[in-house]
């Protein structure tokens, strides 16, 4: 198994000699390969070894949901209810009911196009493995396949945080919400360990808390969908999270067409509506949940979606769509 290096840098951020309130402050960044992708954390803290500690629990605890989670691990707890939760009720730990039981939430409130029970479509599209597909997809497999997916399949115990899958064949991969559920909990880490002014990038999905500097928030950016040395956007951000569903970081183009690894739960194929979606949300693993449901809806569910929450679409052509919520972050379109 790949062994991988954290690496911190320390940067002098400044200095008020004249103002005793305030210290010298430095920032810190570290990397870790977590989750099938890349947690980084940058911090700016008067403490280097007070920060790093912080830092270094933040990926322990990002490390410990990864083994709860992962259904790309045998011996994670998702892994072993998927092997044995069919007509037979798995007790589980209350962290993975909770986990599951939100999902559900989700996945009733937005007409089941988030869909947890996608495990068999995951595993036929093989986005999230050494071996995606390689040649046309074939239909009459994934109409075979949907009949396995359906969340309302799950049947939770809420006396014994017990599960049961109601239906054979089922699996459930949480890849969809588990990102977010990690950011989340790194960030509490990292608070309850006395650092407040941070910024957690789990693969494209950040939260950020406090500020960079006393008058400076977080600038955050967009990653263009077509070109890795551009941007699509920034946005100013302190105390939130901005996430984003794209159709670039896991993807194969067969016969011209770009096969990536978002699905439609309802009809088994990617969804070919937008090529970037993000959100900001205080609450990241809501936040994931939302991204997906935006990417999948695209422009023509504008209608639909909650205009309160700061979105920010990119659709299938590279036209951009964003409502007035996102402009009180100082949104910036980069040409």
């Amino acid at each position: 198994m790949k062994k991988l290096l954290i690496f911190f840098i320390c940067i002098f951020i400044y200095c008020n000699c004249n103002a005793q309130d305030e210290a010298v402050k430095f920032e810190l960044s570290a990397k870790k390969f977590l989750m099938g992708t890349e947690f980084e954390i940058t911090a700016v803290h008067t403490n280097i070894d007070s920060c790093k500690k912080a830092m270094y629990y933040a990926f322990k605890e990002v490390e410990r949901i990864e083994k709860i989670t992962s259904n790309y691990k045998d011996t994670t707890e998702i892994s072993y209810v998927n092997r044995n939760a069919f007509n037979n009720p798995v007790k589980i730990s209350s962290e993975l009911f909770g986990i599951i039981q939100r999902s559900i939430q989700y996945s009733d409130k937005y007409s089941g196009l988030f869909d947890i029970t996608v495990g068999p479509l995951t595993d036929y599209w093989g986005f999230n493995s050494e071996h995606p597909i390689e040649t046309e997809p074939d239909k009459n497999i994934i109409d075979s396949l949907l009949k396995f997916v359906g969340y309302k399949n799950i049947f939770l115990n809420l006396t014994d945080t017990a599960i049961t899958f109601l239906k054979e064949g089922l699996k459930i991969d949480l890849g969809g919400i588990a990102k977010g559920y990690a950011l989340d909990k790194a960030s509490e880490v990292m608070r309850n360990k006395g650092v407040n002014n941070f910024l957690i990038n789990g693969g494209g999905d950040i939260y950020v808390s406090g500020r960079k500097s006393k008058d400076l928030k977080w600038k955050v950016a967009i990653k263009h969908p077509r070109d890795n040395e551009k941007l699509a956007a920034t946005v100013e951000l302190e105390n939130t999270g901005v996430l984003t569903s794209g159709d670039y970081e896991r993807y194969r183009i067969i016969n011209g067409i770009r096969y990536h690894h978002i699905f439609n739960p309802k009809t088994g194929f990617p969804a070919m509506e937008s090529q970037s979606a993000s959100v900001i949300n205080y609450n990241c693993e809501e936040g994931v949940v939302l991204s997906k449901i935006y990417f999948i809806l695209g422009k023509n569910g504008l209608k639909n979606l909650n205009e309160e929450l700061p979105y920010f679409i990119i659709d299938r052509t590279g036209k951009n769509y964003y409502n007035n919520a996102i402009n009180s972050y100082q949104l910036k379109i980069i040409k």
